[in-house]
């Protein structure tokens, strides 16, 4: 752009934008594009949301970073789709086409992204999300009932990892489930659990108490009295 206090000269738009301070000195307040800087790295988010939205399975996306405890900073993904995709696949797939500083560390699954008042993803809300994600890993708390104990062993058993791994607040399918996983988590507990049921409450302590609530109605309900016709 043309410089408005110097004729003849030109200015070059950087994207970034902040304010001066009455001492004298520019504060920095961010960027008005989606380029950030993590790790050294200058990223832009639009980039890694391009080739998200490439991926098979993958309805809509977007990518947010989020701050954790310790202050470090990192990538974390949010999609839609007609399923949840395995988190570990579908971050190999995004490393053939982009660098690893470029590929987020976690990929969640969502049936719809939140969206604004005028129908843009909310990155506000996902960042928000992602935050309270981090909180949950960080204090993890282990399952407290004998349910629960239970969904932890089949979700170890079906996930391939370790049941010390698992909190009562943790994802199914963030922690890489699929729909071929949830047919196994079924025929281990015996059909106690079905795919809608895993879609409706893939938190742990959540699936565990729609278990509990059912083997109440069913010792409420009584026995039951068979016939036999000759």
């Amino acid at each position: 752009m043309d410089d408005p206090h110097r004729e003849g000269h030109r200015l070059y738009r950087t994207g970034d934008y902040g304010r001066w301070l009455r001492e004298g000195k520019l504060e920095f307040l961010g960027r008005r594009d989606t380029q950030i800087k993590l790790s050294g790295f200058r990223i832009e988010i639009g980039e890694i949301e391009n080739t998200l939205l490439r991926a098979p399975g993958v309805r809509d996306g977007a990518v947010v970073v989020s701050e954790r405890a310790d202050q470090n900073k990192h990538l974390v993904a949010f999609y839609s789709g007609q399923g949840p995709l395995d988190a570990n696949v579908l971050r190999d797939w995004l490393g053939e086409s982009l660098p690893e500083f470029m590929v987020p560390s976690t990929c969640h699954w969502r049936e719809s992204l939140p969206l604004t008042a005028n129908g843009k993803i909310d990155r506000r809300a996902l960042t928000a999300i992602a935050g309270e994600l981090d909180v949950a890993e960080q204090d993890h708390d282990g399952p407290s009932t004998a349910t629960e104990h239970r969904l932890a062993a089949a979700w170890a058993e079906v996930l391939g990892i370790p049941k010390g791994q698992i909190g009562r607040r943790d994802h199914f399918f963030d922690l890489g489930g699929t729909s071929l996983s949830v047919l196994k988590l079924a025929i281990t507990l015996d059909r106690a659990v079905s795919l809608r049921d895993l879609t409706g409450h893939p938190i742990l302590a959540d699936l565990a108490t729609l278990i509990d609530g059912r083997s109440e109605q069913r010792l409420r309900a009584g026995p039951v009295a068979l016939a036999s016709s000759c």
